[in-house]
This record gives C-alpha cells, sequence and structure tokens, in this order.
C-alpha cells in the first residue's frame, strides 16, 4: 500500500491508491472493510478515517452490521424468501399475490430508510399515509379501492411487521428493539346469513349452470362447486376450515347430507325450509 499509515493501534490504516486516499478498517481480527475517502489531502484523509472509525465502532456497540441496509432492499429480499417457500409449498399463491401486492406500499412508504431505522412511530404514521395513498390518482388502478377498509389497513401493517421482524432475524437491527405498534379495526363487517329466497335462488343458478354445461370437464367442475356449497352450508364449517381438512370429499358429502335431518344451521336456515328447495330441484 502506498504511503501507508497506521493509526489508532493499528485499528485504521490510511493509503493512496491511483493518486485518491483510502481507508482499510479493522473490525474484528482477520476481519476489514476499505472505503475511499474521496481526497487527495493526507490530512483531510486522516479526519475522514478516524470520523469513519468511530461511526462503525458505534454501529458494532449497538450490534449492527457496518452498513446499514435499505428497507427497500430488505423487501425484495423478504419476497424472494417468500417465493423461496412458495416453491417449497410453505406459501400458498394467494398469500404470495397478498405479500407482493402489499410490499410496494411498504417499498414506497420507507423504502429509503435504513431498516433499523423503522420503529412505531414509522409504524403509525403508515395507517394515514396508506389511507391517502391512492387520493392522488387521476385513474384508480385495477381493482383498487380510493378508501381502503380497516382489514385492509390491519392486514398491511402485519405485512410491514413481519418483514421487519425476519429483518431483525437476520441481524440487520442490531439490538435495536421491534416495534409493538398495531392497528385494530374500528369497523367489524359481519356477512349476514341467508336468506331462504337468496339460498333458493343459490342452489337453482348451480344447478342451471350444471346442465348447461358443454363439456364433461366443465361440468365436473360446477358439480364440484355444488358439493362444496353444499357441505358448508349443512355442516357450518368456514371456508378456510373446509380448505384444511384432511378426509375425502366423497366422506364429506355423505356426512352433510345426513345432517339434513340433524338441527339447525349456521345459515340460519331450518331442516325444512333446507330440504324444500333441494327436493323442488330434484
Amino acid at each position: 500500500m502506498e504511503g501507508a499509515r497506521y493509526l489508532e493501534d493499528g485499528k485504521l490504516t490510511i493509503f493512496k491508491r491511483s493518486g485518491i486516499f483510502h481507508a482499510r478498517f479493522r473490525i474484528s481480527p482477520g476481519k476489514y472493510i476499505l472505503r475511499s475517502l474521496k481526497t487527495t489531502d493526507v490530512e483531510t484523509a486522516v479526519r475522514a478515517g478516524r470520523k469513519l472509525l468511530f461511526h462503525l465502532e458505534q454501529r458494532a456497540e449497538q450490534g449492527l452490521p457496518p452498513k446499514s441496509k435499505l428497507f427497500s432492499v430488505v423487501v425484495d429480499d423478504y419476497v424472494r424468501f417468500r417465493e423461496r417457500d412458495h416453491h417449497h409449498g410453505r406459501t400458498s399463491d394467494g398469500m404470495l399475490r397478498q405479500i407482493i401486492r402489499v410490499s410496494k406500499f411498504w417499498r414506497e412508504y420507507a423504502g429509503a430508510m435504513p431498516v433499523e431505522a423503522i420503529d412505531d412511530k414509522v409504524m403509525r404514521e403508515f395507517i394515514p399515509w396508506r389511507r391517502d395513498y391512492y387520493s392522488k390518482f387521476d385513474k384508480l388502478p385495477r381493482n383498487a379501492k380510493l378508501h381502503p377498509t380497516d382489514k385492509t389497513l390491519q392486514w398491511d401493517m402485519m405485512l410491514g411487521k413481519a418483514i421487519v421482524k425476519w429483518a431483525h432475524e437476520q441481524g440487520l437491527r442490531g439490538k435495536k428493539s421491534l416495534p409493538t405498534a398495531t392497528f385494530t379495526p374500528k369497523r367489524k363487517r359481519v356477512r349476514p346469513a341467508f336468506e331462504i329466497p337468496e339460498y333458493r335462488r343459490l342452489w337453482r343458478t348451480m344447478y342451471k349452470r350444471i346442465n348447461d354445461a358443454k363439456d364433461d370437464r366443465t361440468r365436473q367442475s360446477r358439480e364440484l362447486l355444488r358439493d362444496y356449497v353444499l357441505v358448508l352450508a349443512n355442516s357450518g364449517m368456514r371456508v378456510g376450515e373446509a380448505n384444511n381438512l384432511k378426509i375425502s370429499p366423497l366422506k364429506l358429502i355423505k356426512r352433510s347430507e345426513s345432517l339434513l335431518s340433524r338441527g339447525p344451521f349456521r345459515t340460519g336456515i331450518n331442516d325444512r325450509d333446507l330440504v324444500a328447495p333441494f327436493g323442488a330441484l330434484h
């Protein structure tokens, strides 16, 4: 190294390369970091090198890596991590689509910040920012809503916290505490139960679509939908619960049919009301 100067007990080495001064920092035995000081003046280089050394030592005391990682880079890394999980069968198609969709909001909102700077204040201020996001658009993107629901905001914030937690587990935030800010929906939407005419119309429409099918594949798909609705209506299961079941669909269908004479259902329809439209359609 040309004109090397060893300072701070060997922790800092100032040297010249191609006419420009550089610094080499020893952050641990056998581990070094190189930085260009972007100056040709030796005294300026020494001052800049000592300043950088102090900064690196401070980060080391806080458990932080020598160089910060922007939150936008962390978001991209997290999306790639979940895509890899998807290939391994651990993240569903729907979940991956939602992660990719919502990650763009966090990339725009806090992408220019170091990941260790994401704290409760930043998390709380995301909510009003997200509410105003589409207000500046002349034309809304497809499927976008000008005013997101509270449940949407809650999910978006949960993803942001998940990304920060993942970065924390990667050692990118050092000893910084994880954000604890939460968002609780103030308005809860409860889906109303089907009324008898609504359920009868649904049932007749499904049978009409089955009879109108133009090929066997379409018919089988529509029959499967009919059986799926029958299982949910007669068992009281939610959609997510039914999707997670490890049981033969045929057994479920037989079981649901046996429930026709065993009490009321979640839909609010009693046995007699439910059997009536079925019998009329068969």
